[in-house]
């Protein structure tokens, strides 16, 4: 008799003040069919009432409901990095505002035990191909880049470019005497001149790709572990459109449960910090939400945007990167 009893229900510790909402969306009960459940298997000094809440130590859940939710519940707070040998092909869509600029590509990340090689396709502006003469002279020195060989910090973050001798050389011999050849304008002298430099050694570069929104945001370091669910941190993310970092106070806040597609959630928000730019302003926000594979820890896709008022103008950044075989 003893061992039934057992079996019919589970004893779940509570937290503070009990949240009956919470709890019945939990586990899929009405506030009705909890209570009277909890009160049946309870002793006297834990009976609970629907509409006056109290603390208990411990809650009773039938076991069958304890059980379907237990399966959806993450066993750890610490997302590793992912380890297995992958290639995958994302879509990449950034939308900036006030400009309503929109640019979109395709790029291809190969996970290998080494390294991480992305290979980007075309960019295209507002869905057509670039066509002014500094944003096409761009596109074709960024070419260079790839295959673009990288290696991580245990969090996820860039380390360092593995490949910085090949791309040294692909300029030399391949981009940058065309591009003398073809762009031939003070302007478009300027920014090939840097553009050598920087191709020179692209590792000690490195930096300038955290002004790039993709590899700010894909390289966030995710990876990491997080108490209780939930961690505090900063983050700055350049404004191009303002040629200027912007700093938030942010919360990491990891979902207790998969999602309904069986992805790992993580929640990232925040708001601006005060700074010279926006003492006594408006201050801009954080909100991206990152998916990750169950089984692998890979990032499935990031959502979200980031935003910052100057002048009272509010700029966005839009960012939506996405696994485009999604399965």
């Amino acid at each position: 008799m003893k061992d039934s009893v057992v079996k019919e229900y589970i004893k779940v510790k509570t937290e503070g003040i009990l949240n009956l909402e919470i709890l019945c969306n939990e586990y899929d009960m009405t506030a009705e069919e909890l209570v009277g459940f909890h009160n049946r298997h309870c002793g006297l000094l834990e009976l609970l009432t629907v509409s006056l809440p109290k603390y208990v130590e411990y809650i009773y859940i039938p076991s069958e409901k304890y059980k379907v939710r237990d399966v959806r519940l993450l066993k750890s707070s610490t997302i590793e990095l992912p380890e297995k040998p992958s290639d995958k092909v994302y879509g990449v869509i950034i939308k900036f505002k006030p400009k309503n600029l929109q640019i979109h590509y395709t790029i291809r990340v190969k996970r290998t035990e080494a390294y991480i090689e992305l290979i980007k396709e075309k960019t295209y502006i507002n869905n057509q191909e670039i066509d002014k003469i500094i944003e096409q002279l761009f596109e074709k020195a960024e070419q260079v880049l790839y295959p673009l060989q990288v290696s991580t910090n245990k969090n996820g973050e860039l380390k360092s470019i593995l490949n910085n001798e090949d791309i040294a050389k692909r300029w030399q011999t391949e981009c940058f005497p065309k591009l003398k050849e073809y762009y031939q304008s003070e302007v478009t002298d300027e920014i090939i001149e840097q553009l050598n430099q920087a191709y020179a050694d692209i590792d000690s570069k490195k930096d300038l790709f955290s002004r790039n929104t993709f590899y700010k945001l894909f390289f966030m370091p995710v990876y990491q572990s997080y108490p209780y669910f939930l961690k505090k941190d900063s983050l700055d993310i350049y404004f191009s459109g303002l040629s200027r970092n912007v700093g938030y106070e942010v919360e990491y806040i990891l979902s207790h449960e998969y999602t309904g597609g069986n992805r790992i959630a993580l929640k990232i928000t925040g708001t601006e910090e005060e700074d010279m730019f926006n003492k006594n302003r408006k201050k801009g926000k954080v909100e991206l939400l990152y998916k990750f594979n169950q089984e692998t820890n890979e990032i499935f896709s990031i959502n979200g945007y980031l935003s910052t008022f100057e002048k009272e103008i509010e700029y966005m950044i839009d960012f939506q990167f996405y696994d485009q075989n999604r399965s």
